[in-house]
């Protein structure tokens, strides 16, 4: 035998229910008998409760929504009303509840009792046409009204079901081969009076009718294709779960999975009989099956379920330590008020104790407290009562997490490198249930997290980039190029999800097609705007989020402040930030820290070489570093390198220029301002205090020749050449070549042009090679040596693609 129940959405339009009405004939052609449980058609609950209240006060426009809810139920079953007999029986029942409208409007109330006997109607008008629709169909069906066997205490909207009583009524009624459709949710004291079972009484009396006739299955026929392994509104992997425990699926809607009521699941528990969830409008799916076998052994966590809409009580003070009896007095009181606890934490010290309850509830419950509470409050025991509103719990549950080691610390990684606070934790002993509560703004981007981490095969990084110039051009053609193979052999997936340049922008959180990304620029009227990236950032919070950026711009180096507030971490070569005022260095680091966030920025200085990671290893292994020297500027080492006997200084400036190896303006790297801005890096990046304006700066070209455009740069830069050759030939002369020079040393802070002897390791390196010396208490006798390419765009690009890519399997 199997029992199906169909919920109000499944009957809610004239194909639906003939839709159910061909799954229940399907079903009996297998096996006989069958128990169909029905709910009120979709809507009609509602209906009913707003003829009950509207009646209260205006009769005559109650009367007139019971008409609505005939006209209603003519729609839905339209061919079966035409039987005059079906018709009949219809008519009845609309008669007797119209005469239940007149009394409630007689005596001006409506009690728990008589809203129970209204809303009633609801699955006794379904069962009767449901029953009509299956016997045109040629098949042996009875319409059973639950209350002549499902007998119930008095506690109207929530009766309590007396299963021996209704066990034994059940199977004096349920005893031949036909078809029973049988009215869910409602029950009869044993007087006789009308009660209603609550929310999911449908469900649930699915499941004590299957008990009572030692059913092999029931069937919760809804409008979803079975448990999700989360929301698929929040999450749009979101998938169906083949296979859930009893105590996954108890765990999972009680956290909010809206699939099936967990009360329902007890009387199947109990007997040992397996559920599956199916949905009505794709009967073809196979639904998930509820059954006590765990199932899949290789998810450790099975779902993620939420509960929004919540508030978190906390009550501290030094009173409580040690005293027997306060929780006890806590959740009696609450109790008694009817206020419900989702979820409690209390620490060991038993300072204080927090629970979360529904928002609603929050200052009865306060006000509960604080009568409880009255003289150890006076007494200063109990110090503090808070109330945090706009939360959210979220539940990661499994059956297979119990004794699976780690499971908390992978989703709590989680959630840490994405900057999501997590409030409050509890978990219970059985270990099949993490609970954890955080913001509401937070809780989709937290579940979203939590799936990606326990669920997708592939790591996914999402990337919104600024910059489309030199750099980033290059930068988009080598993602593009390794994206294939980033995913299947390493099963990172790189998502651009924003992209903009000094023009436009344009985001598409699924991913932007990168073989594209220019005509998508081109087509956008999006204009480039820091605030509107901040707001599609701050909207979206999509997980694992990167921000990449690859221009030279003040404008958006200025606003990392912002991005890193929004949970966002920072990848960029840009030097801008970093060599703002020391205030706002300070910031961003501290923003790194408070909010556990990464902020790269290696190619900053040296482009792909580990200048800066090596620093930072030097430090925090306790090295004391006491001199800096080097060439930083690839660009300038590229200009002298190349400035031979019968080369001229601007043919040279501009062939570099050209091949990319300057600043989109050439006089960025003249000016020895670019320099200066790495040397600053490196200095704070050593723990130095330090301005911009503190560094000695001698620029290559003098000031004549840094104003004006670009244009008139380039027809002026010829006049320098015959200065720039006497240089060579004196450094010549000297035994030496001419090197762009940053030097710290004493705390001096120095950048500019040099004549280095020809044997010395600066003079020796390569076209556009940056080589670092750095001396330290360690490295003292010998400096430690960096040395390698420090400019071009395949270099700089590729040293930021290596961050992107570290990053990405950090946060994954």
């Amino acid at each position: 035998m199997i029992v199906q129940k169909y919920g109000g959405t499944s009957l809610g339009a004239a194909d639906r229910v003939k839709r159910v009405g061909g799954i229940v004939e399907c079903s009996a052609g297998q096996d006989l008998p069958l128990v169909v449980v029905v709910s009120a058609v979709g809507g009609v609950t509602d209906g009913l409760l707003k003829c009950a209240g509207t009646a209260v006060g205006d009769g005559a426009r109650a009367l007139e929504l019971v008409d609505d809810l005939r006209d209603r139920h003519g729609q839905v079953f339209s061919d079966e009303l035409r039987d005059a007999g079906t018709a009949k029986k219809a008519d009845a029942y609309f008669d007797e509840l119209r005469d239940v409208i007149r009394g409630i409007s007689l005596v001006r109330e409506c009690s728990p009792r008589t809203t129970d006997l209204v809303v009633s109607f609801g699955e006794r008008l379904c069962a009767m046409l449901m029953t009509g629709l299956l016997r045109a169909r040629g098949l042996d069906a009875e319409a059973v009204d639950a209350r002549d066997c499902v007998i119930t205490d008095s506690s109207h909207g929530s009766a309590r079901v007396d299963m021996e009583t209704t066990a034994a009524n059940i199977r004096d009624r349920i005893c031949e081969k036909k078809i029973y459709v049988v009215t869910g949710y409602i029950g009869r004291t044993p007087e006789g009076v009308t009660t209603t079972l609550g929310r999911g009484g449908s469900d649930y009396t699915a499941a004590f009718f299957a008990m009572a006739l030692g059913a092999e299955a029931i069937e919760i026929w809804t409008d979803v294709d079975g448990f999700m392994s989360a929301d698929p509104r929040l999450v749009k992997e979101a998938f169906v779960l083949p296979r859930v425990s009893y105590e996954e699926a108890m765990e999972l809607s009680y956290f909010g999975a809206k699939v099936i009521h967990p009360q329902t699941l007890v009387p199947a528990i109990n007997a040992n009989i397996p559920v599956t969830i199916k949905n009505s409008f794709a009967p073809e799916k196979p639904g998930t099956l509820i059954s006590p076998d765990r199932g899949d052994l290789e998810n450790p966590v099975r779902g993620i379920a939420s509960i929004d809409g919540t508030s978190l009580m906390n009550i501290q003070g030094s009173g409580m330590v040690g005293v027997p009896g306060i929780a006890s007095r806590l959740f009696s009181a609450l109790a008694a008020r009817k206020i419900n606890i989702i979820m409690i934490s209390q620490a060991s010290s038993e300072h204080s104790i927090c629970f979360v309850i529904k928002t609603g509830d929050g200052e009865a419950a306060r006000r509960t407290i604080e009568e409880e509470f009255e003289i150890e409050i006076a007494a200063g025991k109990i110090d503090r009562i808070d109330k945090v509103d706009d939360l959210t719990i979220i539940a990661a549950v499994g059956d297979n997490m119990r004794g699976t080691p780690g499971i908390a610390g992978k989703l709590f990684h989680a959630l840490g490198v994405n900057s999501i606070n997590v409030i409050a934790i509890a978990q219970g002993s059985s270990e099949r249930n993490v609970s954890l509560v955080v913001k509401s703004e937070q809780a989709v981007r937290a579940v979203n997290v939590i799936h990606t981490a326990f669920y997708l095969s592939q790591r996914v990084a999402n990337l919104y980039m600024v910059g489309t110039g030199n750099i980033g051009s290059t930068l988009l053609k080598q993602i593009r190029a390794r994206q294939r193979e980033l995913s299947q052999r390493h099963s990172l997936l790189l998502n651009l999800c924003g992209l903009g340049n000094e023009d436009r922008m344009v985001f598409d959180p699924s991913g932007l097609d990168m073989t594209n990304w220019e005509s998508l620029l081109d087509k956008s009227d999006l204009p480039f705007d820091m605030d509107r990236l901040l707001e599609e950032l701050r909207k979206k919070r999509l997980v694992n989020t990167i921000f990449v950026d690859v221009t030279a711009s003040d404008e958006v180096a200025s606003r990392y402040e912002e991005v890193l507030n929004e949970g966002i971490h920072i990848v960029t070569p840009n030097k801008k930030a970093n060599a703002m005022d020391q205030a706002y260095y300070d910031r961003l680091q501290d923003l790194t820290k408070e909010h556990r966030l990464n902020y790269y920025y290696e190619t900053t200085v040296g482009a792909g070489l580990p200048i800066i990671s090596t620093i930072h290893d030097l430090r925090i292994s306790g090295d004391e570093i006491k001199k800096i020297v080097g060439i930083l500027s690839g660009t300038l080492g590229y200009l002298f390198n190349s400035l031979s006997d019968g080369r001229r200084f601007s043919a040279v400036v501009r062939e570099a220029y050209e091949r990319g190896y300057t600043e989109p303006d050439p006089r960025e790297d003249l000016s020895g301002m670019d320099v200066a801005r790495k040397l600053l890096i490196l200095s704070r990046e050593i723990g130095r205090v330090m301005e911009l304006n503190d560094i000695e700066v001698e620029p290559v070209l003098e000031k004549d020749f840094m104003s004006g455009s670009l244009e008139d740069f380039w027809q002026r830069l010829p006049q320098a050449d015959s200065l720039f050759e006497d240089k060579r030939r004196h450094a010549e002369a000297n035994g030496a070549v001419l090197r762009y020079v940053a030097t710290l040393d004493d705390g001096r802070p120095r950048v500019g042009l040099r004549e280095v002897p020809s044997q010395n390791a600066l003079a020796r390196c390569g076209l556009t090679d940056n080589i670092l010396q750095v001396t330290t208490a360690r490295y003292s006798e010998s400096p430690l040596t960096i040395q390698g390419p420090g400019a071009g765009r395949e270099v700089t690009a590729g040293g930021v693609f290596a961050d992107v890519i570290s990053l990405s399997f950090h946060l994954t």
